[in-house]
């Protein structure tokens, strides 16, 4: 073949029209799986057929946008990636794929799950351009090909979503996004911006696993016709989805899960349910939806091949042993993650404090911890004018006592309440078995207007295992790990933990409505500083919804103005976090002890008192450090 004759080749393969290929069919040829345990082998449909309908979505005459709402372990991802392979080899366009955010969850799609995707294939790596030093072309985050470019942002970060005409739009995670962006507008309005120059030419891909009902993925997939798959009995043939309340089993034993089917009761084991996937069929709920460009899926574990009942029921069990505790958090996720579904939380979710006024118990006479508490933990709200202290007894099963709460008035700034805190911490309880126990650890809060003296107090405490804590709102866990703050002429350093305020606000709300003591159960006792005060800051707050551009979210607002024992019980459970303590292993070798031993009983420590006027806390030199 002479020069002429490939050039013209070349030019004339680069105006051949798109084969007639659809999208899984493409990456049965193409694409290798470079992830998971399937990695290094050639990418099968078949593996899990249910992919297919969704992969061949903008094939049918009218979809413009796609919408899938499902659990973890479906193969979201790779999906997404099949989708814009197809297009960068056959359908070449302007393409965005869109993740929560830059850093990490935009890079590490890139680097982790496209790039390897891109190399692995002859026909991408000959398509893409070749990464080069001091070229812009091709990069993490960007790419060119013939006829196209390929991006990748964060919702988080105004630039990714920037005005430039896109036909392919991918959004990922649609529920972790940002309402909106300052002085943009909708996150999610803005991203549809960019496709509206190629009118019905467009395709959008929106995938996520739900968080709430009304949220972004829960109101697109009800704007669709609301595919489910469905596959025949094996003994009937009638044809049906997955369904939860098919998994049975007998005795707790995951191991004896299976699905029944809901016309014959036919048992359907692990080896059954992935064979008869390749039967299934894609039908909608709604297929007399008004808007025919919206077409939407609804996936869960049970269709996974990588996934089995038995596990997915293991996990169901751990899930409502943490809600039986007062921890709803943990079914939540099971409920957004394995079932593919969104939940609904309570409106005004809270505890009403004459309830906890009428529950109150009287522990033992010259007891301050009854039996069952093992562990102390305390946290203190830090004021302008004092610092409020609760202590906790935690047991098995995060059952908790409320032993002890302090006001240790002066201003922080000062060395009054910090010598009061230094009395409580050393302070023993007296325990129903004759010890004396003393608190494990101990959450100071540092935000407000004595954030270095909390530092300062941290630091000189650390061997009592005193942290500096801060509460931040939003999706966090209970507690994350430390970063360091420095401060002073020395440059000094602490570890300051964050809270998550609203996970952890979720869990004492949950577990204070619990009426049967067990796991979880909190004790409040008949004593003079347990009084209505305590009760009514414990119950200051109530979760409700709230609606910002039609995005719902879950707030805590006060139903008074003093809610510092709410906060303080916060602290408490994050400082219990933090240590850690295996609760069951610390009561039993409690009662051993007790078993063995003749413990004389001690009477109850009267409280820290103000130290004198004239007394000090050196704030410089080497004590002071």
């Amino acid at each position: 073949m002479t020069t002429t004759q490939a050039l013209l080749r070349t030019v004339r393969k680069g105006w051949l029209p798109p084969p007639d290929l659809n999208v899984s069919t493409f990456a049965d040829q193409e694409l290798v799986v470079t992830t998971g345990p399937l990695a290094g082998t050639h990418w099968q449909t078949a593996f899990a057929p249910y992919q297919r309908g969704i992969l061949d979505a903008f094939h049918k005459p009218g979809v413009e946008i796609a919408v899938v709402m499902g659990s973890s372990q479906w193969g979201k991802t790779s999906c997404a990636v099949c989708v814009v392979a197809f297009h960068v080899a056959h359908d070449p366009c302007p393409i965005l794929i869109v993740e929560p955010t830059v850093d990490p969850m935009a890079k590490d799609f890139a680097k982790n799950r496209l790039d390897p995707v891109i190399a692995a294939s002859p026909l991408l790596r000959e398509t893409v351009s070749k990464r080069r030093a001091k070229d812009a072309s091709n990069t993490t985050l960007a790419k060119t090909f013939r006829g196209g470019s390929l991006s990748i942002g964060g919702a988080n970060s105004a630039a990714s979503l920037a005005a430039r005409s896109i036909r392919l739009l991918v959004l990922d995670e649609v529920d972790r996004y940002p309402p909106e962006l300052p002085g943009e507008g909708s996150t999610l309005a803005i991203a549809f911006k960019r496709t509206a120059a190629y009118r019905r030419r467009r395709r959008i891909l929106m995938l996520s696993s739900p968080t709430l009902k009304g949220a972004p993925i829960d109101v697109w997939f009800h704007r669709g016709d609301q595919r489910r798959y469905h596959v025949p009995c094996p003994s009937c043939g009638v044809m049906h989805p997955f369904q939860w309340k098919q998994v049975h089993w007998t005795h707790d034993d995951p191991a004896t899960a299976r699905l029944h089917c809901p016309a014959c009761d036919y048992t359907i084991d692990d080896a059954e349910r992935v064979a008869i996937l390749a039967h299934g069929q894609w039908i909608p709920d709604c297929p007399e939806r008004a808007d025919k460009s919206v077409v939407s899926f609804h996936v869960w574990e049970a269709y996974s091949p990588l996934s089995s009942l038995a596990e997915i029921v293991t996990s169901f069990l751990r899930a409502r042993v943490a809600q039986k505790a007062g921890d709803r958090s943990e079914m939540h996720t099971w409920q957004n993650t394995t079932l593919g579904e969104p939940i609904e939380l309570d409106q005004g979710d809270g505890v009403e404090p004459h309830v906890l006024l009428m529950r109150r118990e009287a522990y033992s006479e010259g007891v301050d911890i009854p039996d069952g508490g093992c562990v102390l933990t305390m946290g203190v709200d830090t004021q302008d004018d004092r610092l409020e202290a609760l202590v906790i007894a935690w047991g098995p099963g995060e059952e908790s006592w409320i032993v002890d709460r302090q006001t240790l008035p002066g201003d922080p700034e000062g060395p009054e309440p910090w010598t009061m805190l230094d009395e409580l911490l050393v302070r023993e309880y007296r325990h129903a078995l004759g010890f004396r126990l003393a608190i494990r650890a101990t959450c100071v809060d540092s935000a407000g207007h004595r954030t270095t003296f909390v530092y300062d107090y941290a630091r000189r405490k650390a061997a009592r295992r005193v942290f500096a804590i801060i509460g931040r709102d939003g999706q966090r866990p209970i507690v994350s790990s430390p970063s360091p703050r420095r401060w002073g002429r020395e440059q000094r350093e602490v570890p300051l933990y964050t809270i998550g305020t609203d996970a952890a606000k979720s869990l004492i709300v949950s577990r204070l409505s619990l009426t049967e003591k067990g796991p979880g159960f909190v004790h409040m006792p008949h004593a003079e500083w347990a009084d209505e005060e305590l009760a009514a800051q414990l119950t200051s707050e109530r979760l409700v919804t709230v609606w910002s551009k039609g995005i719902p979210s879950q707030v805590w607002r006060k139903v008074r103005p003093r809610n510092e024992m709410l906060d303080a019980f916060v602290y408490a459970v994050g400082a219990l976090r933090l240590i850690h303590p295996n609760l069951p292993v610390v009561a039993a070798q409690l009662a051993a002890m007790a078993g063995t031993a003749t413990v004389q009983p001690l009477p109850r420590q009267a409280a820290p008192s103000p130290p004198p006027q004239s007394r000090r806390i050196a704030r410089s030199g080497y004590l002071g450090r």
